[in-house]
């Protein structure tokens, strides 16, 4: 029996702090370290994983927060099929910050994106709860809001709930979660719902990566039509 292959670039953006190394570090490698040093432009990371008869080959770049790093993010969006954005659910300013990033990726991409919203550093909410500053319904209310921006969102909503056309809340909340990287809560979870998203839309991914090969293609002539290479001078003394 012949298995199913996807390969999956998937970017992992938010401001600084809010703990997207951490994040890939525990997906990755299984550890979780109280020091990272910040990410400067983006690191790369690979796993392969098995999502019933499918092989899924996942590629992680972990792109840097910091705004002096901002113009060089873009260039790291293409190519890629899945986003995960993140926040600290005890910053309500990183919240905040995922707007922009939505609106980034969807400036810097032009198909659509399977997209999950991920709270980020939950074990510090489940030591003093009063540390909280983003609740996970305003999660939901995000996701639910730009339900329409990309193609996974636009496809988790696409059970109406009523003659209003309302996003069903359920399907919605699919795309929201809220994990702990330093505790190992939910981090598993979070990729394996990517994962499975991905798979469900193999086809898709494969026409697209097709898509984009032939307009690269189709760039490099019209380059090479352009620009045509001169022909040696057979006048020259050599």
């Amino acid at each position: 029996m012949s298995i199913d292959r996807v390969e999956a670039k998937v970017v992992i953006l938010g401001a600084q702090g809010v703990g997207k190394t951490a994040l890939c570090v525990r997906y990755i490698h299984g550890g979780w370290t109280a020091q990272s040093a910040s990410t400067i432009g983006a690191s790369f990371l690979t796993k392969k994983v098995q999502v019933d008869e499918c092989e899924v080959r996942l590629q992680l770049w972990d792109t840097a927060g910091q705004e002096r790093f901002r113009s060089m993010t873009p260039m790291y969006y293409r190519g890629s099929q899945a986003a995960i954005l993140c926040y600290d659910i005890t910053s309500r300013a990183s919240f905040h910050a995922v707007e922009t990033w939505l609106s980034e990726l969807r400036k810097n991409t032009s198909h659509h994106m399977i997209i999950h919203v991920v709270g980020t550093k939950a074990d510090l909410v489940v030591a003093d709860p009063s540390k909280r500053e983003v609740q996970f319904d305003e999660c939901v209310a995000f996701a639910t809001k730009h339900a329409d921006a990309f193609g996974q969102m636009s496809h988790i909503a696409t059970a109406k709930s009523g003659a209003n056309d309302i996003p069903n809340y359920a399907l919605v909340e699919g795309a929201c979660h809220e994990i702990s990287s330093k505790d190992d809560q939910g981090v598993e979870e979070l990729f394996n719902a990517v994962t499975r998203n991905l798979v469900e839309r193999r086809e898709e991914i494969e026409r697209e990566r097709e898509a984009l090969y032939n307009r690269r293609q189709n760039s490099v002539q019209i380059s090479a039509d352009v620009y045509p290479r001169e022909a040696p001078d057979s006048s020259r003394c050599c």
